[in-house]
Protein backbone atom coordinates (compact mmCIF):
# COMPACT_ATOMS: atom_id res chain seq x y z
CA UNK A 1 0.00 0.00 0.00
CA UNK A 2 1.21 3.52 -0.66
CA UNK A 3 0.02 6.59 1.17
CA UNK A 4 -1.02 9.52 -1.00
CA UNK A 5 -0.87 13.21 -0.21
CA UNK A 6 -4.01 15.25 -0.54
CA UNK A 7 -4.11 17.15 -3.81
CA UNK A 8 -5.75 20.51 -4.32
CA UNK A 9 -9.18 20.85 -2.79
CA UNK A 10 -9.66 17.11 -2.28
CA UNK A 11 -12.20 16.86 0.51
CA UNK A 12 -11.81 14.79 3.65
CA UNK A 13 -15.03 12.93 2.92
CA UNK A 14 -13.25 11.34 -0.01
CA UNK A 15 -10.31 10.65 2.26
CA UNK A 16 -12.42 8.49 4.52
CA UNK A 17 -14.20 6.84 1.63
CA UNK A 18 -10.88 5.81 0.09
CA UNK A 19 -9.59 4.14 3.24
CA UNK A 20 -11.24 0.81 2.46
CA UNK A 21 -9.55 0.60 -0.93
CA UNK A 22 -6.07 0.52 0.59
CA UNK A 23 -5.13 4.09 -0.29
CA UNK A 24 -5.06 6.55 2.58
CA UNK A 25 -4.86 10.20 1.64
CA UNK A 26 -3.13 12.77 3.80
CA UNK A 27 -5.15 15.15 5.92
CA UNK A 28 -3.15 18.18 4.77
CA UNK A 29 -2.99 19.74 1.28
CA UNK A 30 0.13 19.24 -0.82
CA UNK A 31 1.49 22.73 -0.15
CA UNK A 32 1.52 22.10 3.63
CA UNK A 33 4.83 20.22 3.39
CA UNK A 34 7.89 20.18 1.19
CA UNK A 35 8.36 17.47 -1.42
CA UNK A 36 11.13 16.02 0.72
CA UNK A 37 8.85 15.85 3.77
CA UNK A 38 6.09 14.15 1.80
CA UNK A 39 8.59 11.66 0.39
CA UNK A 40 9.67 10.74 3.91
CA UNK A 41 6.08 10.17 5.02
CA UNK A 42 5.06 8.26 1.90
CA UNK A 43 7.86 5.72 1.84
CA UNK A 44 7.33 2.23 3.17
CA UNK A 45 9.44 2.85 6.27
CA UNK A 46 8.10 3.28 9.80
CA UNK A 47 10.36 5.62 11.76
CA UNK A 48 10.03 6.64 15.39
CA UNK A 49 10.81 10.26 14.59
CA UNK A 50 7.98 10.42 12.03
CA UNK A 51 5.22 9.00 14.23
CA UNK A 52 3.69 12.40 15.06
CA UNK A 53 3.57 13.45 11.40
CA UNK A 54 2.18 10.08 10.30
CA UNK A 55 -0.58 10.31 12.91
CA UNK A 56 -1.38 13.87 11.86
CA UNK A 57 -1.65 13.03 8.17
CA UNK A 58 -2.96 9.48 7.99
CA UNK A 59 -4.75 8.52 11.20
CA UNK A 60 -8.48 8.20 10.51
CA UNK A 61 -9.51 9.44 13.96
CA UNK A 62 -7.55 12.64 13.41
CA UNK A 63 -9.09 13.06 9.97
CA UNK A 64 -12.62 12.50 11.33
CA UNK A 65 -11.96 15.13 14.00
CA UNK A 66 -10.88 17.55 11.30
CA UNK A 67 -14.16 16.89 9.53
CA UNK A 68 -16.10 17.52 12.72
CA UNK A 69 -14.37 20.87 13.28
CA UNK A 70 -15.17 21.82 9.69
CA UNK A 71 -18.83 20.83 10.19
CA UNK A 72 -19.10 22.87 13.39
CA UNK A 73 -17.76 25.92 11.59
CA UNK A 74 -20.29 25.40 8.79
CA UNK A 75 -23.07 25.08 11.38
CA UNK A 76 -22.05 28.37 12.97
CA UNK A 77 -20.93 26.79 16.25
CA UNK A 78 -17.92 29.06 16.71
CA UNK A 79 -18.55 30.97 19.95
CA UNK A 80 -19.96 29.62 23.20
CA UNK A 81 -23.17 31.62 22.60
CA UNK A 82 -23.56 30.10 19.14
CA UNK A 83 -22.91 26.67 20.58
CA UNK A 84 -25.55 27.26 23.26
CA UNK A 85 -27.99 28.34 20.56
CA UNK A 86 -27.36 25.03 18.81
CA UNK A 87 -28.69 23.23 21.90
CA UNK A 88 -31.64 25.66 22.22
CA UNK A 89 -32.57 24.96 18.62
CA UNK A 90 -32.38 21.25 19.36
CA UNK A 91 -34.67 21.74 22.38
CA UNK A 92 -37.14 23.59 20.15
CA UNK A 93 -37.07 20.75 17.63
CA UNK A 94 -37.83 18.26 20.41
CA UNK A 95 -40.81 20.33 21.57
CA UNK A 96 -42.11 20.68 18.03
CA UNK A 97 -42.11 16.88 17.79
CA UNK A 98 -44.52 16.58 20.72
CA UNK A 99 -47.87 15.94 19.03
CA UNK A 100 -50.04 14.46 21.77
CA UNK A 101 -50.66 11.39 19.64
CA UNK A 102 -48.00 9.07 21.09
CA UNK A 103 -47.44 9.33 24.88
CA UNK A 104 -44.17 7.38 24.79
CA UNK A 105 -42.71 9.42 21.95
CA UNK A 106 -43.90 12.66 23.54
CA UNK A 107 -42.25 11.73 26.85
CA UNK A 108 -38.97 10.96 25.09
CA UNK A 109 -39.08 14.27 23.22
CA UNK A 110 -39.87 16.13 26.44
CA UNK A 111 -36.81 14.58 28.09
CA UNK A 112 -34.71 15.44 25.04
CA UNK A 113 -35.89 19.06 25.17
CA UNK A 114 -35.12 19.29 28.88
CA UNK A 115 -31.64 17.86 28.40
CA UNK A 116 -30.91 20.19 25.49
CA UNK A 117 -32.05 23.19 27.56
CA UNK A 118 -29.72 22.13 30.36
CA UNK A 119 -26.84 21.79 27.91
CA UNK A 120 -27.56 25.27 26.57
CA UNK A 121 -27.68 26.80 30.05
CA UNK A 122 -24.49 25.06 31.18
CA UNK A 123 -22.62 25.30 27.89
CA UNK A 124 -18.93 26.18 28.17
CA UNK A 125 -17.78 24.85 24.80
CA UNK A 126 -16.78 26.80 21.73
CA UNK A 127 -14.74 25.98 18.64
CA UNK A 128 -11.50 26.49 20.56
CA UNK A 129 -12.51 23.98 23.23
CA UNK A 130 -13.39 21.41 20.58
CA UNK A 131 -10.14 22.02 18.71
CA UNK A 132 -8.03 21.72 21.87
CA UNK A 133 -9.83 18.51 22.73
CA UNK A 134 -9.05 17.06 19.33
CA UNK A 135 -5.44 18.26 19.57
CA UNK A 136 -5.21 16.42 22.88
CA UNK A 137 -6.63 13.27 21.32
CA UNK A 138 -4.05 13.48 18.53
CA UNK A 139 -1.23 13.94 21.05
CA UNK A 140 -2.46 10.90 22.96
CA UNK A 141 -2.52 8.90 19.73
CA UNK A 142 1.10 9.87 19.08
CA UNK A 143 2.01 8.85 22.63
CA UNK A 144 0.22 5.54 22.12
CA UNK A 145 2.09 4.94 18.86
CA UNK A 146 5.40 5.67 20.58
CA UNK A 147 4.57 3.22 23.36
CA UNK A 148 3.47 0.57 20.84
CA UNK A 149 6.63 0.89 18.77
CA UNK A 150 8.79 0.59 21.89
CA UNK A 151 6.69 -2.40 23.00
CA UNK A 152 7.20 -3.98 19.57
CA UNK A 153 10.97 -4.02 20.07
CA UNK A 154 10.72 -5.08 23.71
CA UNK A 155 8.76 -8.13 22.59
CA UNK A 156 11.27 -8.75 19.81
CA UNK A 157 14.11 -8.80 22.34
CA UNK A 158 12.14 -11.06 24.67
CA UNK A 159 11.52 -13.42 21.76
CA UNK A 160 15.22 -13.34 20.87
CA UNK A 161 16.15 -14.16 24.46
CA UNK A 162 13.66 -17.02 24.71
CA UNK A 163 14.81 -18.56 21.44
CA UNK A 164 18.42 -18.27 22.56
CA UNK A 165 17.60 -20.22 25.73
CA UNK A 166 16.23 -23.24 23.84
CA UNK A 167 19.64 -24.85 23.27
CA UNK A 168 20.44 -24.69 26.97
CA UNK A 169 16.99 -25.92 28.05
CA UNK A 170 17.19 -28.80 25.59
CA UNK A 171 20.61 -29.71 26.97
CA UNK A 172 19.24 -29.63 30.53
CA UNK A 173 16.41 -31.95 29.47
CA UNK A 174 18.78 -34.33 27.69
CA UNK A 175 21.09 -34.34 30.72
CA UNK A 176 18.21 -35.09 33.07
CA UNK A 177 17.12 -38.06 30.94
CA UNK A 178 20.69 -39.37 30.75
CA UNK A 179 21.09 -39.14 34.52
CA UNK A 180 17.79 -40.94 35.02
CA UNK A 181 18.96 -43.77 32.77
CA UNK A 182 22.21 -43.98 34.75
CA UNK A 183 20.33 -44.03 38.04
CA UNK A 184 21.83 -40.72 39.21
CA UNK A 185 18.76 -38.59 38.47
CA UNK A 186 15.05 -38.56 39.21
CA UNK A 187 11.86 -38.56 37.17
CA UNK A 188 10.92 -35.24 38.79
CA UNK A 189 14.07 -33.64 37.37
CA UNK A 190 13.21 -34.95 33.92
CA UNK A 191 9.63 -33.66 34.11
CA UNK A 192 10.78 -30.29 35.44
CA UNK A 193 13.29 -29.87 32.60
CA UNK A 194 10.69 -30.95 30.05
CA UNK A 195 8.20 -28.41 31.41
CA UNK A 196 10.78 -25.60 31.20
CA UNK A 197 11.43 -26.49 27.57
CA UNK A 198 7.72 -26.65 26.76
CA UNK A 199 7.09 -23.33 28.54
CA UNK A 200 9.80 -21.68 26.46
CA UNK A 201 8.25 -22.94 23.22
CA UNK A 202 4.82 -21.77 24.36
CA UNK A 203 6.27 -18.34 25.17
CA UNK A 204 7.78 -18.18 21.69
CA UNK A 205 4.37 -18.86 20.12
CA UNK A 206 2.64 -16.25 22.29
CA UNK A 207 5.34 -13.63 21.73
CA UNK A 208 5.27 -14.19 17.97
CA UNK A 209 1.50 -13.65 17.94
CA UNK A 210 1.75 -10.60 20.20
CA UNK A 211 4.47 -9.03 18.06
CA UNK A 212 2.34 -9.44 14.96
CA UNK A 213 -0.69 -7.93 16.71
CA UNK A 214 1.38 -4.92 17.80
CA UNK A 215 2.73 -4.52 14.27
CA UNK A 216 -0.75 -4.62 12.76
CA UNK A 217 -2.10 -2.07 15.23
CA UNK A 218 0.79 0.26 14.44
CA UNK A 219 0.19 -0.10 10.72
CA UNK A 220 -3.49 0.78 11.03
CA UNK A 221 -2.78 3.68 13.36
CA UNK A 222 -0.21 5.18 10.97
CA UNK A 223 -2.07 4.81 7.68
CA UNK A 224 -0.97 1.41 6.39
CA UNK A 225 -3.26 -1.59 5.98
CA UNK A 226 -2.97 -4.19 8.75
CA UNK A 227 -1.35 -6.69 6.38
CA UNK A 228 1.19 -4.27 4.90
CA UNK A 229 4.83 -4.86 5.73
CA UNK A 230 6.60 -1.52 6.17
CA UNK A 231 10.21 -1.61 7.27
CA UNK A 232 10.25 -0.78 10.97
CA UNK A 233 13.38 1.20 11.76
CA UNK A 234 15.40 0.67 14.92
CA UNK A 235 14.63 3.01 17.80
CA UNK A 236 16.91 5.91 18.75
CA UNK A 237 19.37 5.66 21.62
CA UNK A 238 18.83 8.22 24.35
CA UNK A 239 21.39 11.00 24.51
CA UNK A 240 22.51 11.24 28.13
CA UNK A 241 22.85 15.02 27.78
CA UNK A 242 19.10 15.15 27.24
CA UNK A 243 18.58 13.63 30.69
CA UNK A 244 21.12 15.98 32.24
CA UNK A 245 19.21 18.97 30.86
CA UNK A 246 15.94 17.88 32.47
CA UNK A 247 14.77 20.05 35.35
CA UNK A 248 11.18 19.59 36.56
CA UNK A 249 11.33 22.82 38.58
CA UNK A 250 11.99 24.79 35.40
CA UNK A 251 10.10 22.56 32.98
CA UNK A 252 6.89 22.82 34.99
CA UNK A 253 6.28 26.26 33.51
CA UNK A 254 6.13 24.78 30.01
CA UNK A 255 4.15 21.79 31.27
CA UNK A 256 1.49 24.12 32.70
CA UNK A 257 1.45 26.34 29.62
CA UNK A 258 1.12 23.41 27.21
CA UNK A 259 -1.22 21.14 29.16
CA UNK A 260 -4.26 20.32 27.07
CA UNK A 261 -6.67 19.62 29.91
CA UNK A 262 -5.66 22.74 31.82
CA UNK A 263 -6.03 24.91 28.72
CA UNK A 264 -9.42 23.40 27.96
CA UNK A 265 -10.69 24.02 31.48
CA UNK A 266 -9.29 27.56 31.43
CA UNK A 267 -11.15 28.26 28.20
CA UNK A 268 -14.31 26.74 29.64
CA UNK A 269 -14.01 29.06 32.62
CA UNK A 270 -13.83 32.02 30.26
CA UNK A 271 -17.03 30.81 28.59
CA UNK A 272 -18.91 29.94 31.79
CA UNK A 273 -21.88 32.07 32.79
CA UNK A 274 -23.27 30.48 35.95
CA UNK A 275 -21.53 31.06 39.28
CA UNK A 276 -21.72 27.37 40.17
CA UNK A 277 -19.97 26.35 36.95
CA UNK A 278 -17.33 29.03 37.43
CA UNK A 279 -16.52 27.94 40.98
CA UNK A 280 -16.38 24.29 39.95
CA UNK A 281 -13.99 25.06 37.11
CA UNK A 282 -11.79 27.23 39.33
CA UNK A 283 -11.34 24.35 41.78
CA UNK A 284 -10.72 21.97 38.91
CA UNK A 285 -8.06 24.23 37.45
CA UNK A 286 -6.34 24.55 40.82
CA UNK A 287 -6.23 20.77 41.15
CA UNK A 288 -5.02 20.45 37.56
CA UNK A 289 -2.02 22.68 38.27
CA UNK A 290 -1.07 20.77 41.40
CA UNK A 291 -1.36 17.41 39.67
CA UNK A 292 0.63 18.55 36.64
CA UNK A 293 3.52 19.62 38.86
CA UNK A 294 3.40 16.35 40.78
CA UNK A 295 3.19 14.24 37.63
CA UNK A 296 6.20 15.99 36.10
CA UNK A 297 8.30 15.22 39.19
CA UNK A 298 7.07 11.62 39.10
CA UNK A 299 7.98 11.33 35.41
CA UNK A 300 11.43 12.73 36.11
CA UNK A 301 11.98 10.24 38.92
CA UNK A 302 11.00 7.46 36.51
CA UNK A 303 13.69 8.68 34.11
CA UNK A 304 16.34 8.59 36.85
CA UNK A 305 15.26 5.10 37.93
CA UNK A 306 15.34 3.86 34.33
CA UNK A 307 18.76 5.43 33.86
CA UNK A 308 20.09 3.73 36.98
CA UNK A 309 18.59 0.39 35.92
CA UNK A 310 20.23 0.76 32.52
CA UNK A 311 23.64 1.39 34.07
CA UNK A 312 23.22 -1.60 36.36
CA UNK A 313 22.17 -3.82 33.45
CA UNK A 314 25.30 -2.81 31.52
CA UNK A 315 27.53 -3.57 34.51
CA UNK A 316 25.93 -7.00 34.92
CA UNK A 317 26.32 -7.69 31.20
CA UNK A 318 30.04 -6.89 31.30
CA UNK A 319 30.51 -9.18 34.30
CA UNK A 320 28.73 -12.08 32.60
CA UNK A 321 30.72 -11.53 29.40
CA UNK A 322 33.90 -12.03 31.42
CA UNK A 323 32.39 -15.10 33.05
CA UNK A 324 31.52 -16.43 29.59
CA UNK A 325 35.09 -15.93 28.37
CA UNK A 326 36.31 -17.88 31.39
CA UNK A 327 33.73 -20.63 30.85
CA UNK A 328 34.66 -20.90 27.17
CA UNK A 329 38.35 -21.40 28.01
CA UNK A 330 37.47 -24.00 30.64
CA UNK A 331 35.16 -25.79 28.20
CA UNK A 332 37.85 -25.89 25.51
CA UNK A 333 40.23 -27.38 28.08
CA UNK A 334 37.59 -29.89 29.25
CA UNK A 335 37.51 -28.36 32.73
CA UNK A 336 33.72 -27.72 32.61
CA UNK A 337 30.97 -29.66 30.83
CA UNK A 338 29.07 -28.53 27.75
CA UNK A 339 26.00 -28.06 29.95
CA UNK A 340 27.86 -25.72 32.30
CA UNK A 341 29.20 -23.78 29.33
CA UNK A 342 25.72 -23.48 27.78
CA UNK A 343 24.36 -22.30 31.12
CA UNK A 344 26.88 -19.47 31.25
CA UNK A 345 26.24 -18.63 27.61
CA UNK A 346 22.51 -18.43 28.32
CA UNK A 347 23.12 -16.21 31.33
CA UNK A 348 25.32 -13.91 29.28
CA UNK A 349 22.78 -13.73 26.44
CA UNK A 350 20.07 -12.89 28.96
CA UNK A 351 22.13 -9.97 30.27
CA UNK A 352 22.74 -8.66 26.74
CA UNK A 353 19.01 -8.64 26.09
CA UNK A 354 18.43 -7.04 29.50
CA UNK A 355 20.62 -4.10 28.43
CA UNK A 356 18.65 -3.66 25.20
CA UNK A 357 15.38 -3.76 27.15
CA UNK A 358 16.65 -1.33 29.78
CA UNK A 359 17.60 1.11 27.01
CA UNK A 360 14.06 0.90 25.68
CA UNK A 361 12.68 1.47 29.19
CA UNK A 362 14.86 4.56 29.42
CA UNK A 363 13.67 5.79 26.02
CA UNK A 364 10.07 5.29 27.13
CA UNK A 365 10.64 7.13 30.43
CA UNK A 366 12.31 10.07 28.66
CA UNK A 367 9.51 10.17 26.09
CA UNK A 368 6.87 10.20 28.83
CA UNK A 369 8.63 13.12 30.51
CA UNK A 370 8.87 15.05 27.24
CA UNK A 371 5.21 14.33 26.52
CA UNK A 372 4.31 15.61 29.99
CA UNK A 373 6.15 18.86 29.28
CA UNK A 374 4.49 19.07 25.86
CA UNK A 375 0.97 18.92 27.29
CA UNK A 376 0.15 15.40 28.43
CA UNK A 377 1.05 15.59 32.12
CA UNK A 378 -1.66 13.93 34.21
CA UNK A 379 -4.15 16.38 35.70
CA UNK A 380 -5.75 13.90 38.07
CA UNK A 381 -9.02 12.05 37.89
Amino acid sequence: MRKMKQIGAFCLAAVLASAGSGTVYAGSPEFARTAEEWAGLQDNIMEYGELADLIHEYNLTVQKNQLDISDKKKDGRITSDENAQYYRDAASDYRDAITGENPLSDAQNAVGASNADAQADNNVEDINVYQMGYDQEEANLVSSAQTSMISYFKQQYELESTKASLEYLQAVYDSAKAKLNLGTGTQIQVLSAKKDLQDANTSIEKLTASIEETRQNLCIMLGWNYNDTPQIQELPIIDQEKITSMNPEKDVEAALKNNYTLNINTRKLENASSDVTKETLKRTIMNNKQNISADLVKSYQSVLMAQSACEQAKAEMELEKKNLDTAERKYQNSIVSRLEYLKQMNTSNTKVIAVKTSELNLLEAVQNYENAVSGLASTGG
